[in-house]
C-alpha cells in the first residue's frame, strides 16, 4: 500500500497555529503581489487586491468588530455572493478570535434568520441583494450590534484605500478604529473555533460544523502538497465560498503559498473561459457538474471537425489517455494544446473535481485532451479534504489517496471489502454547534470520524466510493445495492436528464429498485422537433412518447446490470430535483415516491 511520502510533495509544514499569525506572515512574505482578481458584470479590467491590501482590509474589519463590542468567540454571520470583500470579512473576523458563520447564498430568508438565531450572531455582513432581509431582522426579533452591506459601489479596477469605493458603508466600517488594538496571535489557541458551516447535505437536517484554526490551515497545507501548487499558480474560483471545499481549496490554500486567486463573478461558461484566458489561470477547482457541462461544449465543437481529422486526433487521444493513466499528462498537454486553446483553457495545467461523484468517463475525456483532471473526496467535518488523486497517481474510478495528516480505514467490510469509511486527522471538526447528540453519532471517543460513506480501498490504498450508508438498498436476496452506482449509468444520456434511484418495499422481503426520472427535455426536443417542444405544456401524446423513450433507455441500462440491480419500475417528473449548494439532489424530499 502506498504511503504519503510515495505520492505527496515533501514540503515543510505551514508553521502558523492560527489565522492571526498567518495573516501577518502572509503579508510580510508576499506584500504587493496580486492576491485576488475580480471582474464583476461588464467590467473590462480585473479589480486587483494585493496581499498587503487584503491584510489591511482584514485588520480594518477586525477593528470594526472589536469597536462594535464583539469579543473572542462571538459569531459573525456572512450572507453574500463571491467577491474579495467576502474573503476580507471571513479573515477579518477570525483574526479577532470571533467565529465566522458563512451562509449559503441560496438558502431562504427563513433559513438564514434561523442560523443567525441559533448561533446568536452579533454582527451580520450581507450583499445588496440581501438588503431587505437585513432591514427586516429587527422585526424578526434579532438585534445585532453591527450590520454592514459589503457592496462597495463604484468599481475602480484597483484595490486601494484612495478608491471612491472608500465612501461606501463597507469601507467606512472600522476605518475610524485605527487606535483599536487587535488581539495578538498568542491570544488565539490553535484549536479555538474559526468557522461554523451549516450543512444539510442531502438529508435535510441542518448541522453547524464547527472548525478550528489549525485544522483548516493543516487541511489547506495538505491540499497544496497534493496539487503541488506554487506561488506562480493562478487559481480559478467558481464555487460558492460558503462551503468548506472552496473555502479551503480555492481561498485559503492559494493565499497560503502566495498564489493568485481569480474570483469568477458568475458560473457561466463564457465568464469562466474569459476570466481563465485573461488571467492565465493554471488551476481550476470545481464540482463534477461544471466539468460535465464543459465536456458537452468541447465535445460539440470537436464533433464539428472534419471526420478525417477526428480520426487522426482520436488516435492521439487514445495515446494521451493511456499516458495520463500511467502518470504522464504531458503527452496530451503538448499534442492537443490547440484543442484546449480553442476551448479557452490552454493555460490550465490541473483541473480538480470534488464535492460530488465524478463520472470516470468524464475524467477519461478530459485526460484524453491533456486537461489532467484529478478527483478528490472530502466532507465538511474534516475541513474538508480527505483524499485526492495527483497527476502521477490517479485512478479515474477512484477518489484518490489520503492527504497528509489523514488516516483512513474501512469499518466492517463485507465480502467485497465495502464498508463505512472512517477517518482520523487533526482537521476534524470540534463538533456540531450545540448539538452533542449528533456529534456523538459521527465522532467516536477514539477520535475517528464515521463519514456515512460506503467504500473500499484497493491494494495500493486508492479509495473508491460506493454510496451513502443511508441510501443503501437491500434486495430480497440480501444483496447490497448502491443507488449512486446505478444513477451514474445514465450520465450523459440524451433521454434521461436526472434520475433518482430508490428502494421500494418488495412484496415478500427486501426492496425493489425504483427510479424517478426527469427527462432531458432539451435534448429530446432537438432529436424529435415535431413531437416534443422545449418549453410549455406537453400534450398527452408527447408525454406517452417520452415515457416510451425513457422505458427503452432504462431497458438499455438494465441489460448492463446484474439482475438484482435492474430497475423494476419508474415514474416521470417534469421539474428538476431540488439540490443543495454542491448540486447534489436533496434525496430526503423525494423518499415518498417509493411509497406510492
Amino acid at each position: 500500500m502506498l504511503e504519503w511520502n510515495d505520492y505527496g510533495a515533501d514540503w515543510p509544514d505551514i508553521p502558523y497555529p492560527n489565522f492571526n499569525a498567518w495573516l501577518t506572515g502572509m503579508e510580510e512574505m508576499w506584500q504587493d503581489k496580486d492576491a485576488l482578481l475580480f471582474r464583476p458584470g461588464k467590467q473590462k479590467d480585473f479589480t486587483r487586491w494585493t496581499f498587503r491590501y487584503l491584510a489591511d482590509q482584514c485588520r480594518r474589519i477586525g477593528r470594526g468588530l472589536i469597536k462594535a463590542g464583539l469579543k473572542k468567540g462571538d459569531r459573525v454571520a456572512l450572507w453574500a455572493e463571491n467577491r474579495p470583500e467576502w474573503m476580507a470579512v471571513w479573515l477579518g473576523t477570525v483574526i479577532t478570535g470571533c467565529v465566522i458563520v458563512p451562509v449559503d447564498v441560496l438558502v431562504s430568508e427563513k433559513e438564514c434568520a434561523n442560523i443567525i438565531k441559533i448561533t446568536g450572531a452579533r454582527a451580520f455582513f450581507y450583499s445588496e441583494r440581501k438588503r431587505e432581509f437585513a432591514l427586516s431582522l429587527a422585526g424578526r426579533g434579532l438585534d445585532l450590534d453591527a450590520m454592514v452591506c459589503i457592496d462597495t459601489g463604484a468599481d475602480t479596477g484597483e484595490g486601494n484605500s484612495s478608491s471612491p469605493a472608500g465612501e461606501s458603508p463597507f469601507m467606512r466600517f472600522g476605518s475610524g478604529a485605527g487606535d483599536t488594538a487587535l488581539p495578538g496571535p498568542e491570544s488565539i489557541d490553535e484549536h479555538d473555533p474559526a468557522s461554523i458551516v451549516f450543512t444539510s447535505g442531502t438529508t435535510g437536517f441542518a448541522k453547524g460544523v464547527t472548525l478550528h484554526h489549525r485544522g483548516i490551515i493543516l487541511n489547506s497545507s495538505a491540499a497544496i502538497r497534493m496539487l503541488k501548487a506554487v506561488d506562480t499558480d493562478v487559481f480559478i474560483t467558481v464555487l460558492p465560498l460558503h462551503h468548506t471545499y472552496p473555502t479551503t481549496c480555492s481561498f485559503i490554500s492559494p493565499l497560503i503559498i502566495g498564489a493568485t486567486t481569480v474570483i469568477v463573478d458568475k458560473l457561466v461558461g463564457k465568464v469562466v473561459v474569459d476570466d481563465t484566458r485573461d488571467s492565465g489561470g493554471t488551476i481550476l477547482i470545481a464540482v463534477p457538474l461544471l466539468y460535465d457541462k464543459l465536456k458537452a461544449g468541447i465535445e460539440a465543437g470537436y464533433n464539428k471537425l472534419p471526420p478525417p481529422l477526428r480520426w487522426v486526433l482520436n488516435g492521439i487521444r487514445r495515446k494521451a489517455l493511456a499516458e495520463a493513466q500511467k502518470g504522464n499528462a504531458d503527452y496530451g498537454r503538448k499534442k492537443l494544446r490547440f484543442i484546449r486553446k480553442k476551448a479557452g483553457f490552454d493555460s490550465i495545467r490541473l483541473s480538480v473535481a470534488g464535492g460530488g461523484a465524478l463520472n470516470p468517463k468524464t475524467a477519461d475525456f478530459f485526460d484524453s485532451f491533456g486537461f489532467n483532471l484529478v478527483n478528490g473526496y472530502g466532507m465538511s467535518e474534516n475541513s474538508p479534504l480527505i483524499s485526492v488523486s495527483t497527476d502521477r497517481f490517479k485512478r479515474n474510478a477512484s477518489v484518490g489517496l489520503p492527504v497528509k495528516y489523514t488516516e483512513v480505514k474501512i469499518i466492517d467490510p463485507d465480502e467485497n471489502g465495502i464498508g463505512e469509511i472512517a477517518i482520523k486527522s487533526p482537521s476534524i471538526m470540534l463538533g456540531y454547534y450545540e448539538n452533542p447528540e449528533a456529534t456523538k453519532e459521527v465522532l467516536g471517543e477514539d477520535g475517528w470520524l464515521y463519514t456515512g460513506d460506503l467504500g473500499y480501498r484497493d491494494s495500493e490504498g486508492y479509495i473508491y466510493i460506493s454510496g451513502r450508508k443511508k441510501n443503501l438498498i437491500v434486495s430480497s436476496g440480501g444483496k447490497n445495492i448502491y443507488p449512486e452506482e446505478i444513477e451514474l449509468c445514465f450520465d450523459g444520456s440524451g433521454i434521461v436528464g436526472e434520475i433518482l434511484v430508490l428502494g421500494r418495499k418488495a412484496e415478500l422481503a427486501g426492496e425493489d429498485i425504483f427510479a424517478v426520472v426527469v427527462p432531458n427535455r432539451e435534448s429530446l426536443a432537438e432529436a424529435y422537433p415535431g413531437k416534443i417542444a422545449k418549453e410549455g405544456e406537453l400534450s398527452g401524446e408527447a408525454r406517452e412518447f417520452i415515457r416510451t423513450l425513457v422505458k427503452r433507455e432504462i431497458e438499455r441500462v438494465n441489460r448492463t446490470l446484474p439482475g438484482y440491480k435492474k430497475i423494476s419500475d419508474f415514474t416521470l417528473r417534469y421539474e428538476e430535483f431540488e439540490k443543495n449548494a454542491q448540486k447534489k439532489i436533496r434525496r430526503f424530499l423525494y423518499k415518498d415516491y417509493a411509497r406510492k
